[in-house]
């Protein structure tokens, strides 16, 4: 997003391009921009990318609101980086106005001299402030106040044929296929890998796995390093032969035992992110992002290894070793099952696919000591009948 405001603002030659300068001698970018965010690591990783894309004249754009404590600039952008997660972050924890909550928005807000822009997932962060809170009070001046700019009116939709006959600046820009334009992408991408593809899939199915392996044998005989990072399937399952099958093709396998990514990185310069289940089925119906970034792709790749190395994978026992007692999704555990309510929390049955789902839509929270997953027992039962035992 804040990629594609600095490139419109470049356009209206408000800021220099990377090959034209319409500033003045010794002026640069940072002089009537600054892009504000509450994290360093967020800092960081924007100055990267920025300069990257950008040029290094765009190298200090980007500052935490500690930083810029007693300048101004004509143009503020300020990040919120709220998107994720269970919860906002402790930047916005604070309520109050002697709170550093408080103090900080202030600072950021009052370093805008002509223009103040916000990028913000306004759904994601009402749900998680608080309603008194000045960070709410905020985001709503802002929602009756602000010009709108949807995410779809900045970042382009795209189909798989316009990627052959876009200019290099163009293709360099990120942008969202349809669900029925991703395959002939993603087909075009693999095409042009020079060095690697690492595809991150869970689960494997038959005729995806046909399909994409006769593409990436091509890129493999021609030097290409494929690598397909998928959970450890059990013994003698299709899934596993299915490995073999890869494996057979010259594709390297990363085993996991626990996963749930849908990624593909190509030539850790193009990352397709969204509902991509490439090696299993093409149902899913959902937008995809394609972003031409070697900073996301190193974010994206050190943000999955890690997990990796949290849940390494395991052997698989014979069949005939393993322990018939159902899945404590499915069972009683400790004493409790689903549908039980203790302690003012209703515990459910979420299989582990659905978790995500389940933390987003009913703040579904994990309980370790009995292995199920629960809810507020004020939660109505109406939103949790997915997870519960039929008459619960």
């Amino acid at each position: 997003m804040i990629h594609e405001l600095i490139r419109g603002l470049q356009y209206d030659t408000v800021l220099p391009a990377r090959k034209h300068t319409g500033l003045a001698e010794g002026e640069e970018p940072a002089d009537r921009l600054a892009v504000i965010c509450p994290y360093k690591n967020q800092k960081k990783a924007l100055n990267t990318s920025l300069t990257h894309r950008f040029g290094e004249t765009y190298d200090g754009v980007v500052d935490t609101v500690h930083r810029f404590q007693g300048s101004q600039r004509p143009l503020v952008v300020i990040d919120t980086v709220a998107g994720a997660g269970d919860r906002l972050g402790f930047f916005y924890e604070g309520v109050g106005l002697s709170s550093a909550t408080c103090r900080l928005l202030n600072v950021a807000l009052s370093r805008a001299q002509d223009h103040l822009v916000l990028v913000a997932n306004t759904e994601f962060m009402h749900r998680g402030l608080h309603p008194a809170s000045e960070a709410a009070r905020m985001l709503g001046h802002f929602e009756k106040h602000a010009q709108r700019l949807p995410v779809e009116e900045l970042v382009p939709v795209r189909s798989a044929a316009d990627l052959s006959g876009l200019a290099p600046e163009e293709l360099a820009r990120p942008a969202f296929f349809p669900a029925d334009e991703v395959s002939r992408a993603v087909e075009w991408d693999i095409a042009n890998a020079r060095q690697s593809v690492d595809i991150y899939c869970a689960f494997l199915a038959v005729n995806p796995v046909r399909y994409w392996l006769r593409r990436l044998e091509p890129r493999i005989a021609a030097g290409a390093r494929v690598t397909v990072h998928t959970r450890q399937h059990e013994l003698g399952s299709k899934e596993a032969e299915l490995v073999e099958t890869l494996r057979s093709g010259g594709c390297r396998i990363e085993a996991r035992e626990r996963m749930h990514e849908k990624v593909l990185i190509v030539d850790d310069t193009v990352l397709w992110h969204g509902s991509l289940n490439l090696l299993a089925h093409g149902g899913s119906t959902d937008l995809m992002m394609r972003i031409t970034d070697p900073t996301s792709c190193e974010r994206v790749r050190r943000i999955v290894d890690r997990a990796r190395m949290d849940r390494p994978a395991r052997q698989w026992p014979p069949a005939s070793l393993r322990s018939t007692k159902a899945s404590p999704t499915n069972s009683s555990t400790n004493g409790i099952s689903p549908g039980d309510v203790v302690d003012g929390r209703l515990y459910l049955r979420v299989p582990y696919e659905e978790k995500d789902e389940a933390k987003r839509l009913v703040q579904a929270r994990w309980d370790p000591r009995h292995q199920l997953w629960h809810v507020a027992a004020s939660v109505p039962r109406a939103r949790l009948s997915r997870w519960l035992p039929d008459g619960a």
